[in-house]
């Protein structure tokens, strides 16, 4: 099989960094195989890196459940009609670098009004940094290696000349292996033969970026440690007062991650939940201007 090919170039990796045993790489099949032997449980393992076929894995069979926060890596190019309607019932969703001639208008705004979010290829190229809210409490992420434009990903099936430039779908997959939450990442646009291994190399090296920063994570929820009484000394509060409307926005930040995170009220549960967000939202913030991610976490928490 050619996705042995990119478990090879892992494998070579791997010995380089072998602090990285808490994750796993396996084929699709190999997976499945594991599911139904429900030996997670009980494993050392905290998250998979999964090897699946050409296009998008089919959801009932990775057996996900029917609630679960996910991100889709893609142009938007490809995605099924039945997986639009079925993450419009998930809590959290985002599709990450989607290039507007590949994505059809009608499916964002089917997500859009559901809540989701979406980073086009030209906004996450013009801060890299915007995406890595969307990753925080992931638990799975669909990871499609035809992203990535030809030139750095030359395979005859991936004909697309834009996309990712092959450092920054490293980044991403840094991103994502630095979520609080992951179990999966599912990794497609694979070729089933004729793979050049410039091509095998890549999608080892993204895997290795996730599972070094599984490995390297610290893991932090501001709102389970506010649940146990006061919140630790690694998080700071920072509160922007608007005195011409007399509102104020509360940020956190973690000293030793450097996350990011803002209050935001839930009204008709009279409460607040910490969402992730960026400095940058923060600096919007101090010079008087509302973020627009705290916009859109308020419409959609308080319209769901």
């Amino acid at each position: 099989m050619e996705k042995n090919l990119v478990k090879a170039a892992y494998k070579k990796l791997h010995l380089i960094s072998p602090n990285m045993e808490r994750v796993k790489i396996s084929t699709i099949n190999e997976y499945l195989t594991t599911l139904r032997k429900k030996s997670t449980t009980k494993s050392n393992i905290l998250s998979h890196i999964v090897l699946c076929n050409e296009k998008f894995p089919d959801l009932t069979a990775l057996n996900i459940g029917k609630n679960f926060s996910a991100a889709i890596i893609g142009s938007g190019a490809g995605l099924p009609a039945s997986l639009v309607e079925n993450i419009r019932k998930q809590k959290n969703f985002s599709l990450i670098g989607a290039q507007k001639y590949l994505f059809p208008p009608q499916k964002e705004a089917l997500l859009n009004s559901a809540g989701f979010g979406t980073i086009h290829l030209g906004e996450f190229r013009d801060n890299m940094a915007s995406v890595e809210p969307l990753l925080r409490n992931v638990k799975y992420v669909f990871l499609d290696m035809t992203s990535v434009k030809h030139s750095d990903y030359p395979w005859e099936g991936n004909t697309n000349p834009n996309g990712f430039f092959a450092n920054e779908i490293c980044q991403i997959a840094r991103f994502i292996g630095f979520s609080c939450d992951l179990k999966a990442v599912f990794v497609y646009g694979l070729p089933k033969s004729k793979c050049p291994q410039v091509c095998a190399n890549l999608a080892a090296q993204v895997a290795w970026h996730i599972a070094d920063a599984v490995a390297n994570n610290i893991k932090e929820d501001p709102a389970k440690e506010r649940k146990k009484g006061k919140l630790p000394n690694q998080f700071e509060h920072r509160i922007i007062d608007f005195c011409s409307h007399g509102d104020t926005l509360t940020f956190i930040t973690s000293v030793a991650t450097g996350r990011w995170w803002i209050e935001v009220p839930i009204i008709k549960k009279n409460t607040t939940e910490f969402m992730p967000c960026t400095e940058e939202d923060y600096h919007t913030a101090a010079e008087g201007q509302v973020p627009m991610r705290w916009l859109y976490y308020y419409n959609k928490l308080n319209n769901l």
